[in-house]
């Protein structure tokens, strides 16, 4: 039976990475390893308001590995602009949905540090 350094929990092997009780690394390779994986929000925030301003939107989900949802987020973006070229006015909705990918992606890109440092892979 192998032991948490931190807590003194049940790990599941000698080899555990991060342990399942407290979250704590369990040698300071891992630790540097999995602080190396993590996603710099501001780059998630940057991309996803820079690009999404010239009509590439999900740039930012694109960056911390939510492919799908970037690739859903840039073709939704499009239709939204292609309906503002026609009509005006739905720009104001362009606008809502550009600072809305922005804040997902800066939520999202927390999320995926706290999940890796927490447990030592990716959440998706």
């Amino acid at each position: 039976m192998v032991f948490c350094r931190n807590c003194g929990g049940d790990l599941p092997s000698d080899n555990s990475s991060f342990c399942p009780v407290c979250g704590k690394p369990q040698n300071t390779a891992t630790a540097v390893t999995m602080a190396a994986q993590t996603k710099n929000i501001g780059s998630a925030i940057a991309l996803a308001l820079i690009a999404g301003i010239i009509g590439f939107n999900g740039i930012g989900h694109l960056y911390i590995g939510k492919i799908r949802s970037g690739i859903v987020i840039l073709v939704i973006g499009w239709v939204i602009l292609g309906i503002t070229i026609l009509f005006v006015p739905f720009g104001l909705i362009y606008l809502i949905f550009w600072v809305w990918q922005a804040y997902d992606a800066n939520n999202k890109s927390k999320y995926y540090n706290q999940f890796i440092l927490k447990n030592g892979k990716t959440p998706w």
